[in-house]
């Protein structure tokens, strides 16, 4: 499933996106959140023009605790390594590209894989302490 959440700068909070929309009244690309509650009964709902805000996937995957696993979340593995999410190209050559999702850990700033094993302890935005050694 393809599923995306949202850092809003302005705000400080990470938002539920029910929508992306290309063709909204705003020239280029109209991203549609729930401000509370995640759609619940008279939860807010606000339609961003991409100012301020970081949209970030879900991988796919969960942790071991069942909890989505997104760009910008920092794992901590069970060898007890800290990691952050993130996506991009990992390997170029004249006949490939390998890109994806990919786990930075932060002791040697390379790319690795992760797992169900590893646990989401937080996220770039909202624990920025985690990511100090």
């Amino acid at each position: 499933m393809i599923k995306f959440r949202a850092w809003d700068d302005l705000l400080n909070k990470m938002l539920v996106v029910y929508r992306i929309s290309f063709d909204g009244p705003v020239d280029g690309v109209q991203v549609h959140c729930y401000l509370d509650d995640r759609g619940a009964e008279g939860s807010t709902e606000y339609a961003y023009d991409g100012d301020g805000l970081i949209l970030e996937q879900f991988t796919g995957l969960t942790d071991v605790n069942g909890k989505d696993i997104y760009e910008g979340d920092i794992l901590k593995t069970k060898a007890g390594l800290i990691q952050i999410v993130e996506q991009g190209i990992l390997e170029t050559d004249r006949e490939d590209i390998i890109s994806g999702f990919y786990a930075n850990n932060l002791s040697d700033d390379k790319p690795h894989t992760f797992s169900y094993d590893d646990e989401v302890i937080g996220n770039v935005h909202e624990n920025p302490e985690l990511l100090k050694g």
